[in-house]
């Protein structure tokens, strides 16, 4: 499961590393971005050209009338064929950028215990999660965008953190990823993670709150009981 995220680089910092693209709104850096908040999202947009957009963590698709349920992440394995994600899926894909983000490892002698874990490049390079997303008209004409991040089973060393962790795509494949007329077998190899080299530690438990989203977040614990 990936629940909450950092992102701080501004929209110029982020075409520098990835290209071009249109920007629509405001992006404040984040270092602990939460579900139900608005984060950056890069789509394509009908013109076929790439736009980062503000969009709100918890999927709600177009269709629904239960605003209530709003999941924030979609299993790779069932995507496709899940009623809820698969006609998305199909047609409306994303990248969501990332600097790094946090788990919370079961701690088998106290599992009330929540110690959060930072996870990230070890070269804190911008990572590029697999999103989909759609657009939901509500009963007073009101117009929101939603995403969810897609997760895949861990890698072997990230396996004692958590079972499960963000898809992160391989920027060769972001091509294919946002082609319209991508089907899934033609989608194959972008739900492979990309080859990265993590680096993880314990950050203070103020993390747990969504509402911190100070500088502390990202640095290293070392068990002092938060001030």
């Amino acid at each position: 499961m990936c629940g909450r995220y950092g992102f701080i680089h501004s929209p110029e910092d982020l075409q520098q590393a990835w290209g071009a693209f249109r920007v629509h709104g405001a992006f404040p850096p984040s270092y602990n971005r939460a579900p139900g908040q608005r984060h950056p999202v890069l789509r394509q947009a009908p013109d076929l050209r790439l736009e980062l957009v503000p969009m709100r963590w918890g999927f709600l698709p177009g269709w629904s009338t239960r605003t209530q349920i709003r999941p924030i992440n979609a299993r790779v394995e069932t995507v496709a064929t899940q009623p809820l994600f698969r006609e998305v899926f199909r047609l409306r894909r994303a990248v969501i950028p990332a600097d790094w983000y946090f788990e919370w490892p079961f701690i088998p002698e106290d599992p009330s215990e929540k110690q959060p874990v930072l996870i990230r490049a070890r070269d804190q390079s911008i990572l590029g999660l697999a999103g989909i997303w759609d657009r939901h008209k509500g009963t007073e004409g009101q117009t929101e965008e939603t995403f969810a991040i897609l997760t895949v089973p861990a890698t072997p060393t990230l396996q004692s953190v958590q079972p499960r962790m963000p898809l992160v795509l391989n920027p060769q494949h972001w091509a294919l990823w946002w082609h319209p007329h991508a089907q899934r077998k033609h989608l194959e190899p972008c739900l492979q993670p990309a080859v990265t080299l993590w680096e993880s530690f314990p950050v203070t438990p103020k993390v747990n709150s969504p509402r911190f989203d100070e500088p502390e977040a990202i640095l290293p614990w070392d068990g002092t009981p938060p001030a």
